[in-house]
């Protein structure tokens, strides 16, 4: 049984669930090899059906994926089987992936499953690298994984996240945790 999306509010962004009606945003937004050369599962073009199977995917899980929606579709959020997340290239370097990081991490300790969350980024990504480390993840070690977009696979640092470090980060940047 799939569990509603929540909509989560920032002071800049609504985090929405993903609807049909996105899927020609999303494709336009993700056919881009400067943003899927990032991602593992993502092809390189990415195609309308690639998207209506992903936006068919999403609605048959648990629903822990967002849209990333500052008046427009800037991105995708998630924190299912790992936490993971793209932002449009206009939307680069505005501390957007953070502020939906922290949402998304607040929703899923305070309100969600709460259990350790793990990410990883490709070894070359080093805004990923910094986004995440922000958030509280924690490197556990490289390994090698599949990357649609380039066709081979790719040197990645695994990390994770545990309730203790989400608090700590919470902290640092003055979001602190709802009680």
């Amino acid at each position: 049984m799939t569990v509603p999306v929540p909509v989560l509010r920032t002071a800049r962004l609504r985090l929405r669930p993903l609807t049909p009606l996105d899927a020609e945003a999303l494709r336009a937004t993700i056919d881009d090899f400067a943003i899927s050369q990032w991602l593992s599962v993502v092809p390189h073009p990415y195609s309308l059906d690639d998207a209506l199977s992903f936006i068919g995917h999403v609605a048959d899980t648990d629903g822990r994926t967002w849209v990333i929606d500052d008046g427009a579709l800037a991105g995708i959020i998630g924190c299912g089987d790992e936490f993971g997340y793209w932002l449009a290239r206009d939307r680069w370097g505005q501390g957007l992936a953070t502020e939906a990081g922290r949402a998304v991490l607040r929703w899923h300790f305070s309100d969600g499953p709460g259990d350790d969350l793990v990410a990883g980024h490709f070894i070359d990504n080093a805004a990923s690298a910094r986004v995440l480390t922000k958030l509280g993840f924690r490197q556990t070690g490289p390994r090698r994984i599949p990357c649609r977009a380039r066709g081979h696979d790719m040197d990645s640092m695994g990390m994770r996240l545990t309730r203790t470090d989400w608090q700590a980060a919470a902290r640092r940047s003055d979001t602190a945790p709802r009680p």
